[in-house]
């Protein structure tokens, strides 16, 4: 099992922003305009004092005129596509994690090329969330809860996921989720179009 934080992968991207910001002669509050996000958003992503959702980075992106993999690719990468067919055995999956250690991710559908269907295992915390405020973004979203139990808001109405419980739903619709069970929950995630344009830049 291959292991990797995702603080590591994450500490480039403010700078990518500040450099392409720069290289395009725009000012904080000229991205944030354009972006659709927040002045101190941007700030604090380029001084690396939170990570981005993945709205956020696909605004920013936008804005900026990149794919969302180019602010997670590695140029050491060694990550080959596959053609058609995509195995992954567990001693080959991909599991990143986060140094407050509230997830841990197992990406298990990433490597086809040109797919347009992301797949991860998430083994939540007690006290994970997405945050407070609810997001959107392109797309669909199916979600079955293996373990725990998730509370999601999708359009302003609540659904509880327990063991066996699945929720889908168009993306497009202001969303957000927490864990509320004590032994924090495990679930399947798959969405599409993948969140990176194509999700391979995350795998090296």
């Amino acid at each position: 099992m291959k292991e990797i934080l995702i603080d590591e992968i994450v500490s480039s991207i403010g700078n990518k922003i500040s450099q392409l910001r720069r290289q395009r002669d725009l000012s904080l509050n000229q991205l944030a305009e354009m972006a659709g996000v927040s002045v101190t958003t941007v700030h604090k992503l380029e001084r690396q004092e939170m990570t981005p959702t993945v709205t956020v980075l696909m605004k920013i992106a936008d804005a900026l005129q990149q794919k969302v993999g180019f602010f997670l690719e590695d140029s050491n990468s060694d990550f080959e596509y596959m053609e058609n067919i995509e195995y992954c055995d567990k001693s080959n999956a991909k599991v990143f994690g986060t140094a407050a250690g509230r997830n841990e991710i197992e990406y298990l559908a990433v490597r086809l090329r040109g797919a347009r269907l992301f797949g991860m295992l998430i083994h939540h915390k007690t006290g994970a969330k997405s945050g407070i405020k609810k997001h959107s973004h392109s797309g669909e979203e199916f979600i079955y809860c293996l373990k725990g139990q998730v509370k999601h808001e999708v359009n302003g109405e609540a659904f509880i996921l327990n063991q066996g419980d699945s929720l889908h739903f168009f993306s497009n619709l202001p969303h957000r989720w927490e864990v509320t069970s004590r032994e924090g929950a495990t679930i399947l995630w798959m969405t599409t179009p993948p969140p990176t344009g194509e999700v391979t830049e995350l795998w090296k």
